[in-house]
Order: structure tokens, then sequence, then C-alpha cells
């Protein structure tokens, strides 16, 4: 699948996109657009990118079910991005931005905390840093998602290791599908471990697994454009109640996205080879926080305002 050429690439650049086109709305104070008075943008793109992780990841499995080889590619695709996005923040970042001296800066235990987030223990706050922002005091708030990422790959590995049979990643789909739409979606209140709100790790998990269990079941047949008009239909024809249509979504958007994903043939899938969208997704927020503090009254209209005209 790595080297297939598909659309795949292009679907990660969508899906970094819509994270960084739904934050800058965030950081402006702005209102942020839904996709079908669903879902806000951002959360659509980090779903994308679960539904593909899950369907990739079981395929890497399946295909190599060694311990060892299965995390050393986990490894170095999450953590060479992430030390470095988190060395540059600590040293370029964060002196550029911070309010306070830089003696007092390199001091603070928040500085040098920061770098647990290379364990993927995170933390989002820098001295000083982007601390009269709209949205204060986050650095990079998009690292959330890769404790997340990481924790479904590692169930992912286990279930292997005992030799749970396919089935079980239909029951794990199921299963976290009932638990968001029973409690995670539910509950106002998060239950952290590990810095990590368990509420994201079921939600995500639906869409990791759905994905998942189309590699499982080996359901790639399902991906024709007949199948794909037919789940839109479908899904679209339950628009009217709002808690079913969102359920449905968790199946749904994992289809779509797969199906359109995995097609070959078309000028998008020249991208195959230049997947630059963990750059994106890693980089993007403290770049729109430094944006939004450079600019502050961007969102009130700010470079983009049309003067009025006299009288």
């Amino acid at each position: 699948m790595t080297h297939t050429r598909n659309n795949l690439t292009a679907l990660r650049w969508l899906a970094a996109g819509l994270v960084l086109y739904g934050h800058a709305f965030t950081f402006m104070g702005l209102p942020a657009p839904l996709f079908m008075g669903w879902m806000p943008l951002g959360p659509l793109g980090v779903y994308i990118f679960f539904s593909i992780s899950g369907y990739l990841i079981a395929q890497s499995w399946d295909s190599d079910p060694n311990m060892l080889r299965f995390l050393a590619r986990r490894a170095l695709r999450i953590f060479p991005g992430l030390i470095v996005v988190t060395a540059l923040s600590v040293f370029v970042l964060g002196p550029a931005f911070t309010t306070l001296p830089l003696r007092e800066y390199f001091s603070h235990k928040y500085t040098w905390g920061y770098f647990t987030n290379i364990f993927l223990f995170m933390t989002y706050r820098l001295p000083g840093v982007f601390a009269a922002n709209t949205y204060p005091d986050a650095v990079n708030g998009s690292l959330w998602s890769l404790t997340t990422e990481f924790a479904q790959y590692l169930v992912l590995m286990l279930m292997g290791l005992l030799r749970v049979p396919r089935a079980g990643a239909l029951a794990l789909a199921v299963l976290l599908l009932l638990l968001s739409k029973f409690w995670a979606m539910a509950t106002p209140d998060m239950l952290v471990v590990y810095r990590t709100d368990l509420r994201q790790m079921v939600i995500c998990g639906v869409y990791f697994w759905v994905g998942a269990t189309f590699c499982r079941f080996r359901l790639q047949s399902l991906f024709t454009i007949s199948n794909v008009f037919i789940a839109i239909i479908v899904w679209l024809s339950l628009s009217r109640w709002p808690t079913l249509f969102a359920v449905a979504g968790m199946v749904m958007m994992p289809f779509l996205t797969l199906a359109f994903g995995m097609a070959t043939g078309s000028f998008l899938s020249r991208l195959t080879q230049w997947d630059y969208s963990y750059g994106i997704y890693i980089y993007a927020f403290p770049i729109q926080q430094a944006l939004a503090s450079i600019w502050p009254k961007a969102g009130g209209g700010g470079f983009w305002a049309v003067p009025e005209r006299p009288g």
C-alpha cells in the first residue's frame, strides 16, 4: 500500500488542511464552521486521519505480525517529527514570543517540562508564550491526538499477539461506538489518564477500528462508485434525525474516506510520494498561534477589512 499510487496521500493533505482551517476560526475567536451541521472541520480532519490509520495499521500488522518491527515502524512515523517540533518550540518559538526575560524563561519548570511531549505525556504550555492570545497559553494543541493514536497501535498489536479473531476488530468498533454515543459524547467531564482525555480515546477509536474492520474482513471490494453513491444517499437521508445521522457517520465517514482514498488512476495519486500531512498537522498550530499573536485583530477584519466609503 505504501508504494501504490492512490488518493490516500491527497486525502491526508485534505485532513491536515481541515484541521488547520478549522483552528483558524478558534484562534480568531470566531465560530467554527460545521460540516453538514454535524461537526467542526478540525475534528473531521482528525477522524479522517484515524479512519485511514486504522485500515493501514491493521494491514501493516497483517503483512508482518512482528512486535519489534511493528513498533519500530510506528515510532519512526511519529517520534522524529515530534522531537524536532518540540525542540523548535522550546528553543526558537518560546524565546521569540515569551513575555518573560529569557533567563527566567529558560529556568522555568514549564519550559523543560514541555519535553514530556516526546514521551506522549502531553503538555501545551510554555511560560509567557501566547498568554494574551484569544486561545491562550496553548503552544501546540494538535499534539493531543498523538497519544490517542499510539494507544490504538498498542491495542491492535496486543490483539494480534493474543491472536484475537478478526471479528474482535468489529466487536471493539461496535463497543466503542456505543460507548461514544452513551458516554463519551454525553458527558461534559473529562476523564484524564496520562494527560489524555479518555473520551477522545473512545471517539477517535471508533474511526480507527471501523477502518481496521474494513481491513480485517478484506472489504476492499465494497469500495466501488455505486456503493459510494448508495452510502451518501443513505447517510443524507438520515439527516432529519441528528442523533442517527451522527451515529451513522461513524461508519459512513470511514467507508467514504477509504473508498475515495484507495481509488487509483486520478491525478491526485501523483501526491503519493509527497506525504507532508504529518508535518502540516504538527506545525500548523504553533505557526497559527504565532500569527495570531503578531496580528491579534485579524479576526475582526484586520488586513482583510474593506474600508468604508466616506459619507
